[in-house]
């Protein structure tokens, strides 16, 4: 299996995109951390991940808390000794305009935003570093979405400020971690996608999403494959909004290495 013996961990893995990376990755061998903020849905995600065959430890966490973060990840290595990949999914969408609501909910708002996708990126990948590196490496994914790319951004839709300047500065830390942690053999990418079926997205959306979150997870797998040598500092873009299905899962499936 392309990831035994590996330990995952994954932000708001409760639900959605999270669950499909969790058990896609239990899939593939590894041992699973979710951290998330709904321990009941936590629990059913771990559920799934044992019914692999595989161990998993569901952690309340909320990423927006550098405390709760160092904590989370010391119960991670102690549950498994170690931390070979991270992927930074934890998001929120609120309404952040600046003609709508009240001066403290805007404000609100905006701080979820940024505490939960880009602070809360920040403090997990602090926090797993280490571990990485006593490890010899490992991987970085942070769940960006394709609207850091010309052509695809949401300019004009100001509820989506908050959650679009929090994805551009993780795209930000994407290409400076990759710099940084290369002599450490720590791969940091990003994942661009577009809408996938997800709460998050069914909430705000009439229409469902034709890309699941296991065709998410397979594109992860994907870039995970290409192994230490790999990519890296790469914003991947792929099944974006609009996509045909058929094109989207060929789009996934270019993500792994050739041959």
């Amino acid at each position: 299996m392309q990831l035994e013996g590996q330990v995952a961990v994954v932000t708001g893995g409760a639900e959605g995109i999270g669950r499909g990376f969790a058990v896609a990755f239990a899939e593939q061998g590894a041992n699973v951390a979710s951290l998330d903020i709904d321990s009941l849905s936590n629990q059913e995600t771990i559920r799934q991940v044992r019914a692999t065959g595989q161990d998993g430890l569901a952690v309340d966490c909320d990423v927006a808390s550098k405390e709760q973060v160092r904590r989370a990840m010391n119960s991670v290595v102690q549950r498994f000794g170690r931390i070979d990949i991270l992927v930074n999914n934890a998001a929120i969408w609120v309404d952040t305009a600046l003609t709508s609501g009240s001066y403290e909910s805007q404000a609100k708002g905006f701080e979820d935003s940024m505490d939960i996708c880009t602070l809360g990126s920040y403090y997990c990948a602090l926090a797993a570093v280490p571990s990485m590196r006593a490890a010899g490496g490992g991987n970085i994914l942070n769940v960006i979405t394709e609207h850091v790319h010309e052509g695809h951004l949401i300019t004009g839709l100001a509820a989506a400020t908050g959650y679009d300047a929090a994805k551009f500065a993780q795209a930000r830390l994407t290409e400076t971690w990759a710099v940084e942690l290369k002599p450490h053999n720590i791969r940091v990418n990003a994942l661009c996608m577009g809408a996938t079926d997800s709460p998050m997205f069914r909430a705000t959306h009439e229409s469902p999403a034709e890309i699941m979150p296991a065709d998410i997870a397979q594109g992860a797998l994907n870039v995970l494959a290409h192994g230490p040598d790999g990519p890296t500092g790469e914003l991947l873009l792929f099944a974006a909004s609009g996509t045909p299905r058929e094109q989207a899962l060929r789009e996934i499936a270019a993500l792994a290495p050739e041959g």
